[in-house]
């Protein structure tokens, strides 16, 4: 008698935990990490992997973020569809050279999950960049208008300290952006844009040709491309290591040719304040690449970086090489490249809004 009892007690504690369970399970919010933060300048990047859904499916996903430590979803925040696993955020719109806390968050029927707290920094908007090199003939600047979530508006183009035009930005059409020239209202740009504001079609070209790019999960440019002969020609290609280029390779027109290959290497120093320097053979400026509208710039400041043709043998490589001056907020007021190969250099200057 005593073993049955001691048997149907053992049964009774044994279906309350399991019940107990049952329930503790069926009412868990998800479980959710948090990613690293990169800073551009007024803009950043992180995300988060659910890694645990419980039993009630994630029906929202993103990252919030406040001046207070640990934020939640009555702060501002992303949405980044749902679903478990892993993501990616983009945050803009920050104040520069303020300090904010993030989290990952994951809400299901049950509730709402958050990772763990991180802080950063955001960094300094560029206000202006001047470029001067011999071979130039002079000094050409680009001062730089944003908006308050970080879209440049306007840029004033000067050369040797006289205006030469103004561009004016228009982003009223969704899904668009006109770049047109203040001085007689024509069109100097036409682009289509992506959901996160980055150009993803360039009609720069005659009779319904284009150049169109590619970027990856976590925002970064990864493949150029041109549209002619109705046909897809690669004309560039980014290899990343970091969220920083490795190698940026060129096409030849058959798009499959390499012609032209840049190997970079980086300083410790991180590119907080957004100079877009590895993707200037892509944009074919270096104000295209402000405002992230050709995704994120490298997280990492140039040292330097090697470039060859591939098709000549033997190979024969020449290295372009970066100095740098900062001010005392650690910002890059300029930038010197030393060119081996004619022993030239090129000089950037820049200034911050904040």
């Amino acid at each position: 008698m005593k073993k049955k009892i001691y048997f149907l007690t053992i049964v009774a504690l044994v279906a309350m935990l399991f019940f107990a369970c049952k329930k503790n399970n069926s009412t868990s919010a998800p479980s959710v990490t948090t990613d690293a933060v990169t800073v551009s300048g007024i803009n950043a990047t992180s995300g988060g992997n659910i890694t645990l859904e419980g039993t009630s499916p994630v029906t929202a996903r993103g990252v919030c973020w406040s001046k207070n430590a640990n934020p939640t979803i009555a702060d501002s925040k992303t949405s980044d569809g749902t679903g478990i696993g892993a993501f990616t955020s983009s945050i803009t719109g920050l104040t520069g050279a303020t300090a904010y806390h993030l989290r990952a968050y994951a809400t299901n029927g049950n509730g709402t999950g958050y990772g763990e707290d991180k802080t950063f920094t955001t960094g300094s908007q560029i206000k202006s960049i001047s470029f001067y090199a011999a071979w130039a003939g002079g000094t050409e600047e680009w001062d730089i208008t944003y908006d308050a979530s970080g879209k440049v508006t306007k840029i004033d183009d000067m050369w040797e300290g006289s205006l030469d035009k103004t561009l004016n930005f228009d982003y009223s059409v969704s899904g668009k952006l006109t770049i047109t020239k203040a001085s007689d209202g024509s069109t100097y740009g036409l682009y289509n844009l992506d959901s996160a504001g980055r150009i993803i079609k360039d009609d720069w070209m005659d009779g319904g040709d284009y150049s169109s790019y590619d970027y990856n999960a976590g925002g970064l440019l990864t493949n150029g491309h041109e549209y002619w002969s109705s046909a897809d020609h690669m004309k560039y290609q980014l290899d990343y290591v970091a969220e920083s280029v490795s190698q940026l390779t060129t096409f030849a027109d058959d798009g499959t040719t390499a012609k032209k290959i840049k190997a970079f290497n980086y300083t410790i120093g991180d590119n907080v304040n957004g100079l877009p320097q590895a993707v200037n053979d892509v944009t074919g400026t270096e104000w295209k690449a402000l405002g992230n509208l050709f995704g994120k710039p490298s997280a990492k400041l140039v040292d330097y970086f090697e470039y060859w043709d591939p098709r000549v043998t033997p190979i024969v490589k020449n290295r372009s090489t970066y100095t740098y001056t900062f001010d005392a907020s650690n910002r890059v007021t300029q930038a010197d490249k030393f060119l081996s190969a004619d022993s030239s250099t090129e000089t950037w200057k820049y200034t911050y809004a904040n």
